[in-house]
């Protein structure tokens, strides 16, 4: 068996723990750094992607804008990636302002929750600051192949009290159940799979074989209400964490599954459009995506993709 796999993770491992020791800063600008020059060196694919993504986004970007956006999507990517190292650090250091809506904050324990998260800044922070504010949530999470990095992913969230369930039918049935108690439950409504982006939409049809259908299931089974939940980056390594205010779906005579998706679609977005070049799924393909109903599960079929 190649020893390679082992390599690398040795080295990740050995690397991990050096940055959890170093400024949070220098841990942040090394993920950024690493990310930039292997991108540079090695994947031009990205490079391409990210361009061409953001040109369709605004076609009146110059050329000098371009790369800017560009480069701070792979900064933006990089220091992610870095800070799973030092997530425990930053509302200690005072490096993160919540801007939870007041009406979110009354609403928990008291009304069943949906929450859309959105791969906008650093969205691992999230946890850490419901924590802080003494909230708690339950999410969907897919673990990575890598031992490490799934190691690393479910330390981070679990210890800021946050529940995983399994992208299954069975982590659908303890949804539904979270949700009839008046809990919170919480899934990413950007996603991309097999590097196709499945949500925002950005001018498509609606469909019904992505994360944002799941959303709406749940909540039309559990009278949820919807909320959304993304990061903004403030700088290098600062952070402002939003939810907005809980708000029902449309009234349900109105209601079938692509105008559900649709609706959710609008709440979600703006916010990826206003934080586009700082968004984890910018380089991946916008390939016209047919409604087709999903069969997986009875129906379900839960993907974080990449995070």
């Amino acid at each position: 068996m190649s020893t390679t796999p082992r390599l690398v993770d040795l080295w990740e491992r050995s690397l991990y723990r050096l940055m959890r020791w170093l400024p949070v800063e220098l841990t942040s600008a090394i993920g950024s750094f690493v990310v930039r020059l292997n991108v540079k060196l090695n994947r031009a694919d990205i490079l391409a992607g990210a361009r061409h993504n953001l040109k369709l986004h605004d076609p009146s970007l110059t050329e000098p804008e371009l790369q800017k956006m560009v480069w701070r999507f792979l900064d933006n990517v990089g220091r992610v990636m870095a800070e799973f190292a030092i997530l425990d650090r930053l509302i200690p250091e005072g490096r993160v302002e919540l801007a939870f809506d007041p009406a979110f904050m009354a609403m928990v324990g008291r009304d069943p929750l949906m929450a859309i998260v959105l791969h906008t800044g650093n969205w691992e922070v999230i946890p850490a600051g419901l924590q802080s504010a003494g909230l708690s949530c339950a999410s969907f999470y897919e673990p990575p192949q890598s031992s490490f990095q799934r190691e690393v992913a479910e330390n981070a969230r679990t210890r800021f009290g946050l529940r995983l369930l399994a992208p299954t039918r069975r982590g659908i049935q303890d949804a539904i159940t979270i949700l009839k108690a008046r809990g919170c439950v919480a899934l990413f409504g950007d996603e991309a799979r097999h590097q196709t982006s499945m949500a925002p939409l950005f001018g498509r049809k609606p469909h019904d074989r992505g994360n944002l259908a799941i959303v709406a299931r749940l909540a039309r089974r559990t009278d949820a209400h919807i909320v959304t939940a993304h990061c903004e980056r403030l700088g290098s390594c600062n952070f402002r964490l939003v939810i907005s205010k809980p708000q029902p779906m449309p009234a349900q005579s109105n209601a079938n599954r692509l105008a559900d998706v649709a609706f959710l679609n609008a709440l979600i977005e703006p916010i990826v459009s206003a934080n586009i070049d700082r968004w984890y799924f910018l380089d991946d393909s916008r390939a016209e995506l047919e409604p087709r109903r999903a069969a997986a599960d009875g129906g379900y079929s839960v993907s974080e993709a990449r995070g």
